[in-house]
């Protein structure tokens, strides 16, 4: 199984209201799609602005954007959302196993803002247009592990993620597959593996989406290792929850 779009029902799970719910009280009614305007306005600090002015450092300073901040507060403070969260992994992820599996406690949240990047540059970047080209693996994620990412806004062209097809293909960055999502529709593949990249958004929309990892719970061993973002060791009771 390296890469599949698969359909959820939107209504029953509607992450996208129910996030904008919380992110209303702090910025205004303005759409998830729309918040690279707010670096226009006094919604912000000067220091979100400066932020966004510059291409990130890849595990640095990627994950320091207020936005993701205030996704985390929420993930905290609000069972809601880990409620939701755990019910759609039941009743569309754990089906196509039929077994117990081992997931991230907490998912990603990205921001992708028009004229940004998502993800930090590496120095291992060959071109500039090309940014964070990586597989998770080799920050030491294990074998078996799974992709989820799920879109709050329609993902597309240069506001998503850039993928390789299969591991080791050693093609040019430029034929890499883009991820297309649809708000009903989420990607499962092996990203694991597949070395996948950023571009700076020209899409004119910002792109929000979360996402997260699963293993079928027979093909688990637990590792010692930490994740280079969370500095937790990659291990049930850590990184992972089980989820029978």
């Amino acid at each position: 199984m390296n890469h599949r779009v698969l359909n959820y029902d939107y209504e029953k799970y509607n992450f996208r209201e129910y996030l904008l719910k919380y992110y209303k009280r702090k910025y205004g009614s303005i759409s998830f799609d729309e918040y690279h305007k707010l670096l226009e306005t006094d919604k912000v600090t000067l220091d979100t602005k400066e932020y966004y002015k510059n291409i990130p450092l890849f595990g640095k300073t990627d994950r320091k954007s207020i936005f993701v901040s205030d996704f985390y507060d929420i993930f905290d403070n609000d069972y809601t959302f880990l409620h939701k969260y755990i019910n759609f992994i039941k009743d569309n992820i754990q089906p196509l196993f039929n077994e117990t599996l081992v997931i991230q406690k907490t998912p990603n949240i990205r921001f992708h803002l028009d004229g940004c990047s998502n993800i930090g540059r590496r120095d291992t970047d060959t071109r500039s247009e090309i940014i964070g080209v990586h597989y998770d693996g080799e920050f030491g994620h294990p074998e078996g592990e799974l992709n989820i990412v799920l879109p709050i806004t329609d993902m597309y062209d240069t506001n998503s993620i850039y993928y390789e097809s299969e591991p080791d293909s050693n093609v040019d960055y430029d034929e890499y597959c883009n991820m297309t999502l649809k708000k009903n529709q989420f990607y499962m593949g092996n990203l694991n593996k597949c070395k996948h990249y950023n571009r700076i958004n020209k899409t004119g929309k910002t792109r929000v989406s979360f996402d997260f990892r699963v293993i079928p719970y027979s093909k688990f061993k637990n590792c010692e290792v930490e994740s280079a973002t969370s500095k937790m060791k990659f291990s049930i009771g850590e990184y992972y929850m089980l989820l029978d």
